[in-house]
Formats: structure tokens, sequence, C-alpha cells
């Protein structure tokens, strides 16, 4: 059980990881076009950086577009919210023992790499689509987790699922 927490932690850190580089690359966004030496420079493995796709499609205007900043804010609430679950995931739920609750690797492994495919993806048309894939992957992970926690009402468990509960309502907010 520890094992497969501490897999599920590292899945969600690097998740997460690429949620902050995906955040810098959109408050960072310049309203010129980058010279081809600086795009080298951006690329991550696979594909072109967030910056590039979402320069690629700024308005020359020198003004950031309403899409643009609700993909920052989208992307800051989901930063917020991962950080909350790895932050209970650490404190709370790794104490807790095999036989009272059971996690599934799979479902942040999906997230993990839902974040990489999204950040190296060169299709800013896909953008949002990911986000909202991403979306759904949290959630999915938080409703597991709330099911999988054990019935009996322990001091620890039901303030873990008050919890988990707390923040699987914040994803309807999103």
């Amino acid at each position: 059980m520890q094992r497969a927490v501490q897999t599920c932690i590292a899945h969600q850190q690097c998740a997460l990881a690429i949620l902050h580089q995906c955040l810098q690359e959109q408050r960072n966004l310049s309203p010129e076009q980058p010279s081809p030496g600086q795009t080298a420079n951006n690329r991550l493995k696979g594909g072109c950086s967030t910056r590039e796709r979402v320069l690629s499609s700024a308005p020359s205007s020198g003004r950031r577009t309403i899409l643009q900043v609700a993909r920052e804010s989208r992307l800051t609430r989901m930063i917020g919210l991962t950080s909350e679950l790895l932050s209970l995931e650490q404190n709370s739920l790794s104490q807790l023992q095999e036989p009272h609750f059971h996690v599934d690797c799979k479902l942040s492994s999906e997230l993990r790499n839902l974040c990489h495919r999204m950040a190296t993806r060169g299709d800013c048309l896909q953008l949002d689509a990911d986000l909202k894939a991403i979306e759904q992957c949290l959630r999915d992970i938080v409703h597991q987790l709330v099911t999988s926690l054990p019935s009996e009402s322990s001091g620890s468990h039901s303030q873990t699922a008050a919890v988990l509960k707390t923040l699987f309502t914040r994803f309807l907010e999103i």
C-alpha cells in the first residue's frame, strides 16, 4: 500500500510540475512571435512548448486574449487542487494500511501522461480538450480516493473523507 500511494504521489508531482511549467509559459507570453532561435530553446521532448503554441495563435495587438486569460485561470485552479490533493495524500492517505484502503496508480499515471501530452502537443486547438481531460482525471482520482476510504468512522478517516469530499466539490467550480 505504501508503495502504491508513493507511486501515485510521484506521478502527481510530475503532473504538477508540468502544470506549473505550462502556467509559467502562459504568464510569460509576449505579443511578438519568437525568433527561430528562441523557439528551439523552448522545445520540450516530442513537440513544441506551450509558449510556442499560444504565441503562434496570439493576436499581434500586444494584448492577451480572453481565452489566454481563461486558460491561465483554469491552470491556476488545477494547480491549486492538485497541490491540495498531493498534500492530503502525503499527510493522511499514506498512513492508511492496505486492508482498509486501496489505491490504483492507473489514474495518477494517466494524469501525468495527459499533462505531458498537453505540454508537448503542437496543436493549439487541442489545448482546451487537454485541460478538460486533465480536470476529469483529477476528479476521477479524488472520487476513487473517496470511495476507497474505509467506512469505519475513526477520527482520521472521517476527517480525510471530509477533506476529499470538499476537494471533489471544488472541481465543480472549475
